[in-house]
């Protein structure tokens, strides 16, 4: 079983993470010298897993560590990849990470080790979209002086090594496996769910990305799951009543939350 952890050394995160992971636990990592967007499958060894080391900005430049399926839900691709194209996604994997995360996370911060941010999940999005195993991005954000901040970069490292280990050993629970549709873009109903310990997650769908049936057939076919969640209050009418068709065209179980 194959994991190819992937860094950038245009990307100050990625080379903070792929540091720790090198010097602290005498892991290789897989370094290129592009920007990690510009990634085809092409540039890449075959893998089982692909676990992207990256940076993650965002307007409000908070702190935060995230965790995400790449792919582009619609016809936009601004940010690189195919249109329409999602990477596989293993919800075992995301649901670790995001949770060895939140737990390296706490454990620092209540040491005094480093200051606050949000751990979350983050709605699929950006390429690259035609890698075919699980791909997943882990991110620090949102601004260079905590790209570069080395206790992220520990946090980061240690949670992607510790989710290596749990699932080569196969030492998990198990648990319901979902795709959730619905909510904003850091998946607050999801990411609480998650860490709850309810479900593990997949792809998670924002409102603000109305997938057509192509997407939705990509959603489960690259995917191993056993029902799709609905955030009722956070997913448009119209949205609702046609991934509530398609659910049940194809026999897919459904729920709302």
């Amino acid at each position: 079983m194959k994991f190819l952890l992937i860094a950038s050394n245009r990307d100050p995160a990625s080379k903070n993470i792929a540091k720790c992971i090198r010097e602290e636990f005498g892991v290789d990592v897989f370094e290129v010298e592009k920007e990690l967007l510009s990634i085809t499958s092409d540039d890449l060894e075959k893998a089982h897993y692909y676990i992207f080391l990256s940076k993650h900005r965002s307007k409000a430049g908070k702190p935060s560590l995230t965790v995400h399926t790449p792919g582009n839900l619609t016809e936009n691709n601004e940010f690189g990849g195919n249109p329409k194209e999602v990477c596989p996604s293993d919800a075992i994997l995301n649901t670790l990470l995001l949770k060895n995360i939140y737990n390296t996370y706490m454990e620092f911060h209540e040491l005094g080790k480093i200051g606050n941010f949000d751990v979350s999940f983050e709605v699929v999005h950006h390429s690259p979209t035609d890698l075919k195993s699980p791909t997943v991005f882990v991110e620090i954000g949102s601004t260079e002086k905590e790209w570069c901040l080395k206790e992220a970069g520990e946090i980061i490292a240690k949670s992607v090594l510790d989710t290596i280990e749990m699932i080569k050993s196969k030492n998990y629970d198990r648990k319901i496996k979902a795709v959730g549709f619905g909510g904003g873009h850091y998946a607050p109903k999801f990411t609480k769910l998650a860490l709850s310990g309810d479900y593990y997650f997949s792809y998670l769908v924002p409102k603000y990305c109305s997938v057509d049936e192509d997407v939705l057939n990509q959603l489960f076919k690259k995917t191993d799951v056993d029902i799709a969640l609905i955030d009722w209050k956070g997913c448009k009418g119209e949205d609702k009543k046609r991934y509530v068709k398609f659910f049940e065209k194809e026999g897919i179980k459904w729920e709302k939350i």
